[in-house]
């Protein structure tokens, strides 16, 4: 009787455990927290990105992963609004479907920037 129960409560906490974990499974990266960083970010956003990723990348290794960045070709308009809206949707639980995605790329960049902080600050 006292091993069925043991088993029991095992079997709920290792499965319990296997649910937690499939839920956290959003990776953190100091390239995403240097873009941050160089961003409109609060600090309290930043020091929660920093606990996450178990660190905080030094403004010299930040300067180096953004680099790349920096010299990359020009962007299409759309790919302007969709790195804008990644931007922006970092760290939130909101997600907007394709439609929305859409209709924020055709609207030009100051207003869609207004719309995308009164939307996720």
């Amino acid at each position: 009787m006292k091993l069925a129960m043991v088993t029991a409560v095992v079997t709920l906490a290792l499965a319990s455990m296997n649910s937690e974990a499939s839920i956290n499974t959003y990776t953190y990266s100091n390239t995403e927290y240097c873009q941050l960083a160089a961003g409109d970010a609060t600090e309290m956003t930043l020091a929660a990105y920093s606990r996450k990723l178990g660190f905080t990348p030094t403004q010299t290794e930040c300067r180096a992963l953004l680099q790349p960045l920096n010299t990359a070709a020009t962007m299409t308009e759309e790919q302007t609004a969709r790195q804008q809206l990644d931007r922006f949707q970092r760290g939130s639980v909101i997600r907007l479907n394709r439609t929305l995605e859409q209709k924020l790329a055709a609207l030009p960049a100051a207003e869609r920037i207004t719309v995308l902080k009164n939307l996720f600050n």
